[in-house]
C-alpha cells in the first residue's frame, strides 16, 4: 500500500510540475488561440456545473479536515485551515446562487475520483502526506478552473453565471497557491 501511495504521489507531483513554467507571451497569436479555444469549448449545462462545483467544494472541505489531522508541515497545516474556512463559505455562496437560480440544492456526494483522492489521503503515510495533499490540491484546482472557464464562457446570463464569474479568478488563484504549497513542502 505504501509503495502504491508513493508511486501515485510521485505521479501527482510530476503532473503538477508540468504546469509550473512561466506564463506564455501575450500577443495576437495567443489571442487568436484563446478565441479558438473558447469556440471549441462545449457548453456546460447549469446542473452539471452545480454538481461539479459542489463536489469540488465538498472535496476541498473533507481534504482540509483530513490535512488538519495528518499534515506534518506548518505550511500544509496553515493551508488546510485556511482552505477549510474558505471552502465552507464558498459552498454556502454556491448554494445561495443555486437557490437564486431556482435550482435544486446540489448533493454533497463525491464522485469516484474525489473519493479516491480522499482515500489516498486517509491511507498516506506521514512522510508522504503533505506532498500528496499539495499535489491533489493543484490537480483539483486545475480541473475546477477548467469547469469554471467552460461554464462562464458558454452559459446564458443568470445569477449562477454571475456567481461563477465572481469566483473564477479565485479558482485560478488556487492553482498558484497549491503549487506554492507544493514548492514550500519540498524545500
Amino acid at each position: 500500500m505504501t509503495i502504491r501511495i508513493s508511486i501515485a504521489s510521485l505521479a501527482l507531483l510530476a503532473m503538477c510540475a508540468c504546469g509550473q513554467g512561466g506564463s506564455a507571451p501575450s500577443g495576437p497569436s495567443n489571442a487568436a488561440s484563446a478565441d479558438r479555444s473558447a469556440q471549441m469549448q462545449t457548453a456546460t449545462p447549469a446542473p452539471q456545473f452545480v454538481a461539479r462545483a459542489a463536489m469540488f467544494e465538498n472535496y476541498q472541505i473533507q481534504a482540509a479536515q483530513i490535512a488538519q489531522q495528518s499534515a506534518q508541515s506548518n505550511a500544509a497545516k496553515t493551508y488546510a485551515a485556511a482552505s477549510l474556512a474558505e471552502h465552507q463559505a464558498t459552498l454556502q455562496q454556491l448554494n445561495g446562487a443555486v437557490q437564486a437560480a431556482g435550482m435544486a440544492a446540489p448533493s454533497s456526494a463525491l464522485d469516484e475520483n474525489y473519493n479516491a483522492y480522499l482515500d489516498m489521503l486517509r491511507h498516506a503515510d506521514a512522510p508522504n502526506f503533505d506532498a500528496i495533499y499539495a499535489s491533489q490540491q493543484a490537480l483539483s484546482y486545475i480541473s475546477a478552473s477548467g469547469l469554471y472557464d467552460s461554464f462562464t464562457s458558454t452559459a446564458p446570463d443568470s445569477p449562477l453565471k454571475q456567481w461563477a464569474q465572481s469566483q473564477s479568478q479565485h479558482v485560478h488563484d488556487g492553482v498558484t497557491a497549491a503549487r506554492t504549497l507544493a514548492r514550500n513542502i519540498r524545500t
